[in-house]
């Protein structure tokens, strides 16, 4: 004997079914990837902010090491950190090394006394007259960033 089921007792989903299961899925990926993008930028930035540290300890070092006799200095560029040899930047010298930031990431309000982009550590002292700060932020956020102080006696400072 065949019995017949009734309409009721279909099992399966309806389009409208799929198609909110479809759009909580699309949400929650949205959420997702925004959460990850915003991780990624503050990434960039912690990670950009710890070369140009790393670049302005490297130039002390060196001068205070007194490596070949020279002092040592970092040009400060928008994109870039550039660690130099000697009192002056010269952006054609072979023995630069950039220091490229993130592309999401730019040095800002560059505040150095004596108006300049270059800080140059003294020799024997590490001490520098062109101390003062910058800023390195996230292009897209303003509000994330941190800034670099640089301290007469040479010493970095982030926060």
């Amino acid at each position: 004997m065949f019995v017949f089921s009734n309409s009721k007792t279909r099992k399966g989903f309806t389009l409208v079914e799929i198609i909110v299961a479809i759009a909580m899925l699309l949400i929650v990926a949205g959420i997702t990837l925004y959460s990850f993008s915003s991780l990624n930028d503050t990434n960039a930035l912690e990670v950009s902010v710890a070369g140009v540290v790393s670049n302005l300890g490297e130039a002390r070092s060196k001068t205070l090491a007194s490596i070949d006799s020279e002092q040592y200095g970092v040009h400060i560029n928008s994109d870039e950190t550039v660690l130099f040899v000697g009192s002056t930047y010269s952006s054609t010298d072979p023995n630069n090394v950039t220091v490229p930031l993130n592309k999401v990431v730019e040095i800002v309000s560059v505040s150095l006394n004596g108006g300049g982009s270059d800080v140059v550590f003294d020799r024997l002292t590490g001490q520098t007259s062109e101390h003062g700060s910058f800023v390195v932020r996230l292009k897209d956020n303003i509000n994330a960033s941190s800034t670099v102080t640089i301290f007469q006696t040479g010493i970095i400072e982030t926060n």
